[in-house]
């Protein structure tokens, strides 16, 4: 990757778990496409005024050319496995994974 990993928490302190698996979420994109030039991830935690189906929000921003940017919006609003952070940042990443292995088909 050309520009280093942008990764940020709004709503949560910064997790250092957190950060360790988003970073090798990452390095197993990257070896789905070397050609990833730059990624943003920001990790959204659940709003305190919804008693229920309020999990972790992960938004994740790729950039691969020739192609325009790759985003990833995930957040299951009615899945309580994505209360745990590290469930969300698999599922989103594996999104992810699965979007840019379409764009080399």
């Amino acid at each position: 990757m050309q520009i280093a990993p942008e990764i940020t928490f709004e709503g949560c302190e910064p997790s250092p778990a957190a950060r360790e698996a988003i970073l090798k979420e990452i390095e197993r994109l990257e070896t789905h496409n070397q050609r990833i030039t730059g990624c943003r991830v920001s990790v959204v935690a659940p709003s305190h005024k919804h008693r229920h189906g309020a999990g972790f929000q992960i938004h994740i921003w790729l950039t691969l050319p020739p192609h325009e940017n790759i985003v990833v919006n995930h957040s299951h609003v009615d899945d309580a496995r994505h209360k745990h952070v590290e469930v969300a940042i698999r599922d989103a990443f594996a999104t992810a994974r699965r979007q840019v292995d379409a764009l080399a088909i």
